[in-house]
């Protein structure tokens, strides 16, 4: 026993250091160099298997849609599979993959970002990043290829059109973020890709694919020193672009409601014995606040404990009817412009006046509980603090020991934020506080509007639609969700 006790402790001395050291180590980190023409490019070595992981990004996506062109970016990286200077077509492009041994590729568009990776024999380093070099730089863009690919985006796109989850999302966006809500819609609109032109992928390519808008992430079984010397052979003659983000992505309001929003879903995958509500507040923006997303992070990480004030508050609620602490809590979103706190929270039986409870529930979280925290600033305390802050470490050490998950975490800062807030986090965590949470709760919820919506099953709304009427709940639907079908023509970027 004494021998484990020994053992645990320089286990604790050793852990302590590294992640002391860690702005110094590669350890928790990949390693980051860019190149002249503004190429950010960060590498994880991990010998444990022959193989190397390349994937490269690009910010672009829904953040840097216009309202007359959403889905384009969506049909560019479909179009990126379709052949290049290196492949002659599509059929080329899969034989290449074929021989590089490829067995886990892909393409993605999302709000903040569009990618596309592989997996190949380390070997093949060269081959795969030349590979990527001549995708992302000179694809072909071929007319016949571009009217195909058109009718297999569409049918992605209205896929989507009927699945819960959309619609809810889609009606949430176009509300919560008014200006351009186009700019959270990465799949885009039918009739704007069924019009595009190919000239629109050639002006997106010019503008946005360029290296200063651009990040390679490449880990695995690969000498960095040797990644350095290929990524400049090989992009390095890249010419940089003159994209702007400030000056392309829109201003989304930070008070969106003159009040409180409330709004009712019915959702046939939801179990009529329960009903769930969510509560949305805008959050501190990455690119305006940075400073309150640290102490956010350290509060919804406290709040979704078993042993939380705000848990225990919400069980104590017996009209509630949340019966474990595992049906209520909360999350902070970090976005460089279109961030969210929320907070929800499972009921049962809501046949039993649910728009009612609905409304406790909001009421309970908004002027109870979060006022509570800010007017005593007694929120987690200094040891909680301290354990949640370890816990946030631990995370990160495991995560190093997989490549594969840092790389993605770094790809994912980079996009939302930017390197130095990745690269920064753990320092910047570790000044969060009590006051520092109660100063951010109330600058973003104390007095602040809120988006709630309750998701309940079609047989529970049918029968209290009436009492969601008089409560003043708006119905959520297909017809009203999304916000190129709800005369949402005139949002201002």
């Amino acid at each position: 026993m004494k021998n484990k006790i020994i053992f645990a402790a320089l286990f604790a001395f050793a852990f302590a250091s590294l992640f002391a050291s860690c702005k110094k180590s590669a350890s928790l980190y990949p390693e980051y160099f860019a190149l002249s023409n503004g190429l950010s490019v960060f590498v994880r070595e991990d010998h444990k298997v022959p193989l190397a992981y390349i994937e490269i990004a690009v910010r672009a996506g829904g953040v840097t849609q216009r309202r007359d062109n959403t889905g384009i970016f969506h049909l560019y990286e479909h179009m990126m599979f379709k052949g290049n200077s290196m492949c002659k077509d599509s059929a080329a492009f899969q034989k290449t993959l074929s021989e590089l041994g490829v067995d886990d590729w892909n393409g993605t568009t999302g709000e903040h970002c569009v990618n596309y990776f592989f997996t190949i024999p380390s070997e093949d380093l060269r081959k795969g990043m030349e590979f990527w070099s001549a995708a992302i730089r000179e694809p072909l863009l071929d007319e016949a290829e571009f009217e195909a690919e058109k009718k297999v985006v569409i049918s992605e796109i209205q896929a989507e059109y009927n699945s819960p989850g959309t619609i809810l999302a889609a009606f949430f966006t176009k509300t919560f973020f008014p200006n351009a809500p186009w700019q959270l819609d990465s799949a885009g609109e039918v009739a704007t890709v069924q019009s595009a032109k190919l000239d629109e992928l050639k002006s997106i390519k010019e503008k946005y694919y360029v290296p200063n808008n651009a990040a390679l992430f490449i880990g695995g079984d690969v000498d960095a020193k040797e990644v350095r010397r290929l990524a400049q052979e090989i992009f390095g003659d890249w010419e940089k672009g003159s994209f702007d983000f400030d000056s392309e992505c829109a201003l989304q309001t930070q008070e969106p409601f003159d009040q409180t929003k409330f709004f009712v879903m019915p959702n046939e995958e939801v179990s009529p014995q329960i009903a769930q509500t969510m509560i949305y507040y805008r959050g501190p923006d990455a690119d305006f606040d940075r400073d309150s997303s640290y102490p956010l992070d350290l509060f919804t990480n406290y709040i979704n404990g078993p042993d939380s004030s705000f848990i225990q508050e919400i069980l104590a609620d017996q009209d509630l009817r949340v019966i474990s602490q595992d049906y209520a809590g909360g999350g902070y979103s970090t976005r460089r412009r279109t961030s969210s706190i929320n907070f929800y929270a499972v009921m049962l039986e809501p046949e039993r006046s649910i728009p009612t409870r609905a409304k406790n529930f909001y009421s309970l979280v908004a002027e109870k509980i979060i006022p509570d925290y800010v007017k005593t600033k007694k929120i987690v305390g200094k040891k909680k603090i301290k354990e949640l802050k370890k816990i946030r470490r631990d995370e990160a050490l495991i995560k190093s020991e997989l490549f594969a998950s840092m790389l993605g975490d770094a790809r994912y800062w980079w996009t939302v934020c930017d390197k130095d807030y990745y690269y920064n986090y753990a320092k910047n965590l570790d000044k969060a506080d009590d006051a520092g949470i109660a100063a951010a709760l109330d600058k973003y919820l104390v007095g602040k509007n809120a988006f709630v919506v309750v998701v309940v099953n079609p047989a529970v709304y049918n029968n209290l639609k009436a009492e969601f009427d008089a409560q003043g709940f708006e119905e959520v639907k297909k017809e009203n969700a999304f916000w190129f079908n709800s005369g949402n023509e005139s949002g201002k970027e």
